[in-house]
């Protein structure tokens, strides 16, 4: 493996930037208009085996409320009988019928027939007489025969499980047998059962209706037996086919396929909303990929095309990038040997433009800087006693105050000896060269900045602090509270504002200080606020509300602490500004 990764590195770096860079891309744009083309034909795949379903669904709908509507109607038919009160008798008389009454119920049952045009047979079986009246087969004239016809058996136990009392059956001619039995209502005693043989003239419409497309259509009764279906040599063998529907897979896309003589077929079924009867749709699915296929190639040729023009462009764009590059590359090698005098005209986009010229700002920058050298060594020795003469100017500035101080008091001005005392302290403070000081220190300072300020400013300026005692040895960043304080005396000063003021408190809990310096000035525009936090997150000086001390303080917390600190604005224009900060406890060189 070690081997094979020296190997590649030793490939590339023998091999161009622009040829890494096309076959790179080359290589993902192949990699993405394959997956486009492949999405785009599936997902079209998908719509069309989805529009297909909708439209198989709507059509078997109908055709199932239609198929509903059709045996209401033969059941409405089959207990005609008991529409007829002599004929009612006769089917509930259990005693041996009378020649009259045989040729009455005959007679009858002849008008009932010729009502309708869609029956071939029709069969009056009266369970008390074992006697069944009517017409079956090849006969032309209704007949009483002392035996039930051919599986009335079977069918008047079905019947007797059916809530609609029926059974529906196929011939072996391929046509529908109706069953239906006739009971007392008083005890639901079974009393004869109708047999219906039908014609073709409702089965043959809806096997056309589903023709085309190589569609196979089945009518399934209650038990899921198939009583008809436009391809029965499918289906040969196959008695009960509700175990064969068992057996669909269920697609992530939401359609179910069914394998049927080793082909998929698209699977879709609906149920009789009342009699249970179900009608099955089987469309191959080489059919839908035949309807597609044109499209299909469309979609691979437009890809291939866009797939060609893209790594032209690509070609294109990367040999003007690094042609720039190449030529900035020779330089750099020029410059590497000493030559520190040529400049480079690179163009191409506005990044070259400024490695160009950044890169020729460098040389002249490198260049100045080595002819400055000799300069630099001359006047080493005087840097260095400039720099002992500014260590010593803080003492000196100190001892001058200490003496304007001392002469105050000779002279009976306690007052300027206070301002003197005060300046000097906060300018010891300022120049100490700490970074983190404990709280108490830092307020002190803040109470002598005040005590000046409010000399300049005389009543115009209320201060008050509140500092909790556990907070008082923290360790806060130098100058941090006095920054604040004094944003509040600057910007929150106005002409509408007479008196300031400003209140200071500090608190601690859980291991975090909270400092909070809130004033009654004329607070910050909301859309200057928003700047303000945007040029936090951008660690900006914005120069303007808060300014320079307010981004200053910001960026320092972040730079300072290793757990999270913040500070925060809180201002209403023409009412108040709050600002806190939010930092860890510490004491020393310790977390609290």
């Amino acid at each position: 493996m070690k081997w094979i990764k020296t190997r590649c590195k030793a490939i590339l770096n023998r091999t161009s930037l622009w040829v890494q860079l096309t076959l790179f891309m080359i290589l993902v744009t192949t990699l993405v208009a394959g997956y486009l083309v492949y999405k785009d034909y599936t997902s079209t795949r998908t719509l069309t085996i989805n529009n297909q379903i909708n439209t198989t669904q709507t059509i078997l709908k109908l055709e199932v409320e239609n198929l509903d509507k059709y045996l209401s109607e033969l059941a409405n038919f089959c207990i005609q009988p008991y529409y007829d009160s002599h004929f009612t008798r006769i089917v509930e008389q259990d005693t041996p019928l009378s020649s009259e009454q045989i040729s009455y119920a005959r007679q009858q049952m002849y008008y009932y027939y010729y009502t309708r045009n869609d029956i071939r047979d029709y069969e009056l079986y009266l369970l008390h007489q074992d006697l069944s009246i009517g017409r079956s087969g090849r006969e032309q004239h209704f007949t009483a025969k002392e035996s039930p016809p051919e599986g009335v058996a079977e069918a008047l136990e079905e019947c007797e499980q059916s809530p609609l009392n029926r059974s529906i059956k196929a011939s072996d001619a391929g046509n529908l047998i109706y069953y239906h039995s006739l009971f007392q209502i008083k005890g639901k005693v079974r009393q004869a059962v109708v047999r219906l043989e039908l014609d073709d003239s409702y089965t043959k419409p809806l096997l056309e209706n589903h023709a085309d497309q190589g569609e196979i259509i089945l009518f399934l009764n209650d038990s899921g037996e198939i009583l008809f279906s436009n391809h029965p040599e499918f289906f040969q063998g196959i008695t009960d086919f509700t175990t064969l529907l068992s057996q669909k897979e269920q697609h992530p896309d939401g359609y179910c396929t069914l394998e049927l003589a080793q082909e998929s077929f698209l699977c879709v079924e609906t149920n009789g909303p009342s009699s249970g009867i179900r009608l099955v749709s089987l469309t191959p699915l080489s059919y839908i990929d035949s309807q597609i296929g044109q499209l299909r190639s469309s979609i691979i040729v437009s890809g291939i095309w866009v797939w060609m023009l893209t790594v032209v462009m690509i070609y294109m764009l990367l040999r003007l990038l690094t042609i720039p590059l190449k030529m900035l590359a020779a330089q750099m090698q020029r410059t590497g040997e000493g030559d520190f005098r040529t400049q480079i005209d690179a163009e191409g986009s506005l990044e070259i433009r400024r490695l160009s010229d950044s890169f020729n700002s460098m040389v002249a920058h490198i260049d100045q800087l080595i002819r400055r050298t000799y300069v630099a060594e001359l006047s080493e020795k005087d840097a260095r006693l400039a720099a002992l003469e500014a260590q010593l100017n803080p003492h000196f500035l100190y001892n001058t105050l200490q003496a304007i101080s001392t002469e105050a008091l000779v002279n009976d001005q306690p007052q300027i000896h206070k301002m003197i005392t005060a300046l000097a302290s906060n300018l010891r403070y300022t120049i100490k060269g700490d970074t983190l000081v404990p709280l108490r220190r830092e307020m002190s300072y803040v109470n002598d900045y005040i005590f000046l300020q409010k000399i300049r400013m005389d009543d115009s300026l209320e201060f008050y602090s509140d500092i909790d005692p556990d907070t008082q040895d923290c360790l806060i960043p130098k100058i941090s509270i006095q920054t604040l304080v004094e944003n509040s005396i600057i910007h929150g000063k106005s002409s509408d504002v007479e008196i300031i003021r400003i209140e200071v408190s500090t608190r601690y809990q859980d291991g975090v200080v909270t400092i909070t310096v809130q004033d009654n000035g004329c607070g910050i525009a909301e859309e200057q606020l928003k700047k303000l936090y945007a040029d936090f997150d951008m660690q900006k000086n914005t120069g303007k509300y808060g300014g320079i001390g307010l981004a200053n303080l910001h960026n320092r917390i972040r730079l300072l602490y290793d757990e999270p600190a913040s500070l925060e604005i809180d201002s209403k224009e023409a009412d108040h500004t709050r600002i806190t900060l939010f930092l860890p406890a510490m004491k020393g060189d310790t977390y609290v």
